[in-house]
């Protein structure tokens, strides 16, 4: 009895020494880890060394990644007068520019700094069927259309439809310390090629005659219904315009004048859309960016340093607790 009495007494004791071993450990751990605060706080000086020196070598990093690192760039351009192959034409042409590192090319037909590398450059339409279908087109180029139209993010389309479309997407791919103007350069590129300077003149001069030609005819259409509804009856003469139905012949004029005064709207709309040959829709942000913590090296490598400090500091602290603490059992 007494031996079977002794046995919970001492599986109790036991248990009660196995918390307090674990209680101990945990202070020795708790009190562990505000040495190392302390000693952290104590050692100021250490630590904004290491601070310094992982700024300095982060911004040297930064240097060394971004001269060899690259960004792209989505732009949505609208392109006028029919001037869609033309452009297509010239994106070719700076490809083979890039392929054969023509230096030359870049710095001075398209005036891109040293800093400013262009890596690649590609164009698509942005495909609307409603662009084509104002287009007079025959059966077989409309069976080419549907047979190479893809609906998905692998947009295919005839290239012969090309310059159909008022809408494009260019994507490229420059160095990393090119900003949005020098995305403007190859646009201005575009701009200011002598075929392009002439297409827009052209252009923009058939615009405005066109608008001025509407509007006179609206005046002389305004001039007849204020004559006809001043007189009951316009009579026949060698000098004055003879009318033998009234009653037809004002809803016409009407008509006419309202459709003149339409056509003039879409033509100063169309006219505000094309002061360039290519025009950016999406002014800004351009740049695709997704920067993480690591990007910004010169806050990432102090971080890390500090880290790996103090890391290492807690190992070694506690490696020499523990053998201490082997030593003394």
């Amino acid at each position: 009895m007494n031996n079977e009495n002794k046995k919970p007494q001492a599986e109790e004791i036991d248990i009660v020494v196995l918390l307090n071993k674990i209680k101990d450990l945990f202070l020795s751990v708790v009190l562990l880890l505000f040495r190392e605060i302390k000693n952290l706080i104590s050692g100021w000086r250490a630590l904004s060394a290491i601070i310094i020196a992982g700024a300095i070598l982060g911004a040297i990093a930064e240097n060394i990644f971004q001269e060899k690192s690259s960004k792209e760039a989505s732009v949505l351009l609208r392109i006028n007068f029919d001037a869609g192959n033309y452009v297509y034409d010239a994106i070719n042409l700076i490809n083979q520019k890039i392929e054969s590192e023509d230096e030359e090319f870049f710095l001075n037909d398209i005036r891109l700094g040293e800093e400013e590398t262009l890596y690649e450059i590609e164009i698509e339409p942005v495909v609307d069927l409603k662009d084509i279908l104002k287009e007079e087109i025959n059966a077989s180029e409309i069976r080419a259309l549907f047979e190479n139209l893809e609906f998905d993010d692998n947009v295919a389309m005839t290239q012969g439809f090309r310059s159909d479309y008022e809408y494009h997407i260019l994507d490229l791919e420059i160095s990393s310390l090119a900003t949005t103007k020098s995305v403007n350069k190859i646009i201005e590129y575009f701009n200011t090629n002598p075929l392009f300077v002439g297409l827009k003149e052209s252009k923009l001069k058939s615009i405005t005659n066109t608008i001025a030609n509407n509007e006179h005819t609206i005046k002389q259409i305004d001039k007849l219904l204020e004559y006809y509804s001043t007189n009951t009856r316009l009579e026949k003469s060698s000098s004055q315009l003879y009318i033998d139905n009234k009653t037809y012949l004002p809803n016409e004029l009407i008509k006419i004048k309202i459709d003149l005064e339409e056509q003039n709207e879409e033509l100063k709309g169309e006219r505000i859309l094309s002061e360039e040959t290519v025009m950016i829709v999406n002014d800004t942000n351009l740049f695709i960016e997704n920067q993480g913590i690591s990007d910004n090296k010169i806050i990432y490598y102090p971080a890390l340093l500090v880290l790996l400090f103090i890391t290492g500091s807690i190992l070694i602290r506690t490696y020499s607790y523990l053998d201490e603490l082997e030593g003394k059992m």
